[in-house]
Parts: structure tokens; sequence; C-alpha cells
């Protein structure tokens, strides 16, 4: 038994194997399956998962969430058999956890995006105190995200050249090596160019970096770093929420729907190469349509009575 760090893509790439040339299931079967977890691939990409093993249960929940309102129960049913199928024979081989096998892995409408709304978002921001240097950096590098919509990765590794500081514009390389311009406001800008002015030269401490986040040490940010920063965040503001960096990217894309933004702006901003992944968000904004019309509904029954 086995338990080494693995790429999603080679993960995929080795479950293919066997149920081609052990299992010897039929072509069409094969084609099936690779159908279905090219899509899973593009999800967990899109999510920032590199790892296999960082794969968790809610993040099969939100893909299987992402594929139910355009596309037939049948079909959600076989791409969740043919992920569950790939996970089993990844925990069976590697000793990798499974992620498919929590019960609140079903086939339901009510695993969409998590998202804060705009008062939660002001609540966070709001947290940091502007007076320490630090919370000052982590506050910029949370409004960040959620002012661009970037991937953690996309932040983490980001150059000095791909920021123009006067017109507000980051020029971000995405999945595939594909470059997207994104936008900022006037007080990110301000806060960027006061930490590249000020807190990242002296961080650097005479040292050189072309990367334009570094932590105290002078060293390129981690994924993780940014992770705890809102874990750490959650846990202070008692929010009920699960969220992570990638929460912010999906509260972003929320806010420019709610604001009348087009499906395609969003889908520019957001890097997405296909516009159905980008479609999650309406259903987002459905659900809660749904909810404030219930919730009106049930308020004028009360009056009645």
């Amino acid at each position: 038994m086995y338990n080494v760090s693995m790429k999603v893509q080679e993960a995929i790439n080795n479950y293919i194997y066997y149920i081609s040339v052990i299992e010897q299931k039929s072509p069409k079967t094969v084609d099936a399956f690779k159908n279905d977890l090219k899509k899973y691939q593009e999800f967990l990409d899109d999510c920032d998962i590199e790892e296999i093993e960082d794969v968790k249960a809610l993040d099969v929940q939100y893909f299987i969430g992402s594929l139910l309102d355009r596309n037939k129960k049948a079909t959600v049913a076989h791409a969740l058999s043919s992920i569950r199928g790939m996970h089993n024979y990844l925990f069976i081989n590697f000793n990798y956890p499974n992620p498919t096998t929590s019960q609140s892995v079903k086939i339901n409408k009510d695993h969409l995006p998590t998202f804060l709304n705009e008062e939660e978002i002001a609540t966070l921001f709001n947290s940091f105190n502007d007076a320490d240097e630090l919370e000052r950096f982590h506050r910029l590098i949370l409004q960040l995200i959620y002012s661009t919509g970037m991937r953690v990765s996309e932040l983490t590794e980001l150059q000095i050249r791909q920021i123009n500081l006067n017109h507000k514009i980051i020029r971000v390389l995405g999945k595939g090596n594909k470059e997207r311009v994104v936008l900022f406001d006037d007080d990110t800008a301000d806060r960027l160019n006061g930490y590249y002015k000020y807190t990242r030269e002296r961080w650097l401490d005479g040292k050189k970096s072309n990367y334009f986040f570094i932590n105290s040490h002078g060293n390129p940010l981690s994924r993780q770093y940014v992770f705890e920063i809102i874990k750490k965040k959650q846990q202070e503001l008692g929010f009920d929420k699960n969220i992570s960096p990638h929460t912010l990217r999906h509260s972003f894309a929320t806010h420019l729907l709610g604001s009348d933004s087009d499906l395609r702006t969003v889908q520019e901003l957001l890097g997405h190469s296909d516009i159905s992944t980008t479609q999650i968000y309406t259903h987002v904004q459905t659900k809660q349509l749904h909810q404030a019309y219930n919730k009106l509904m049930r308020s004028k029954k009360k009056e009645e009575v």
C-alpha cells in the first residue's frame, strides 16, 4: 500500500489504465468514464485543487451540484458512479481517503458554491486592523481575491510585471497558460501601492524577487499561507459557513451577476474556458430569489392570520 502525493491528472490516467487494461471494460464504457472524469478534473482545476489527496467530500458535493441544473439525473448519477469508482480504486491501491463515501454526497440541488453575502464581505474586511502591518497585508490578499476573482494559485504566482497600478489592471496567467485581464478598485490600488513601496521592500531586506507577494521572511507566498488567513478569520468571526479563499472567488462571481453583469463578462473575468462552468452562479442567484420569495410569502401569511 502506498500513500504518496499524486496529481489529479495522474490519478485519472491510472484509473483509466486500470479499467481499460486490467478490468478490460468496453471502449464505449471507458469513453464514458473519461468524459465524466474530464469534467471532474476541470472542476477541481477551477477550485485550485491539484493533488488528488486534497479532494474533500464537500468538493464532490459541489461538483455534483454544478451538474444537476444542466443535466438529467441519470447523467449526474453516472458521473457520480465514475468518480466513486476512481476514488475506490485510489483507496484500495494507494490508501487515499475516499471523499465519496460520505452520506452527505447526495444527488440533490443543495450543493451550490459557498459564498459570502455583501454584509459578510464587509464584516470580513472590517475585522482587520489597518494599524497593524501584517493585518493590512492579510486584508490586501483576501481583498484582491474578492475584487478580481483570482484563484489562489494565480495570486501566489503573480510577478511584478503582471500588475499595472496606474491603470489598475492585472494580467493574470491562468489555467493552460491562458492570459486574461482583471481589474481592481481604487482602495485595492492604494493598498497594493502601499504594500509594494513599503512593506515588500522592508521584508525583502535587500534580496531580489520577481514575485509580487512575499511573506515577512522575503519568500514567495504559499497557497497554504492564504488558506490559513481565511480559516483563522472564519473562526474569529464565527461564520457558520465552511469558507476558503475560493469562497471569495465564488462571492465575486455571485455579486457580479447580482449587479446585472452578463454571463460572458463574468466568464472572461473568472477565466473559465467553458461558459457552462460559469452558469452555476446563475443557479445561486435563482436559489436566492426563491428563498427571498418564500420568505415574503411566509411573512404575508402571518399578516393575514
